[in-house]
């Protein structure tokens, strides 16, 4: 029991991850879907990362959240969006003058992302 007790104690949260933000657009090739987005990174350590896209499309909200994978200069990740599948790649810098940038395709969209940093 001490020795659980002391790993959960021990363990990071989700509360102690760092988060980065960033905001800009992204943009479709295959159909013209372009808008703006914020994304809330975190890291959830040893190359893991989680982040939360949101902003609005055709006058509708959205928000998804998706985890992805890598080192920041080459990151990965899946995901099911709508009934959706999609696969991107991308790179990361936290700096103050820090960018996150992405291209993505699927079975319904192609595009890219572009996204600076934003102080909290």
């Amino acid at each position: 029991m001490r020795k659980l007790l002391l790993a959960v104690l021990l363990a990071p949260s989700a509360a102690n991850a760092k988060e980065l933000i960033y905001e800009g657009t992204w943009r479709t090739t295959n159909r013209p879907l372009n808008g703006t987005m914020t994304c809330v990174v975190t890291d959830l350590g040893k190359h893991e990362w989680q982040g939360r896209f949101s902003g609005v499309w055709e006058g509708q909200a959205f928000s998804y959240t998706v985890r992805f994978s890598g080192p920041p200069e080459r990151l990965r990740g899946r995901a099911e969006i709508d009934g959706a599948d999609y696969e991107w790649t991308g790179q990361m810098e936290a700096g103050e003058n820090g960018s996150f940038k992405g291209r993505f395709g699927g079975s319904r969209y192609f595009g890219s992302f572009e996204l600076k940093r934003k102080s909290k």
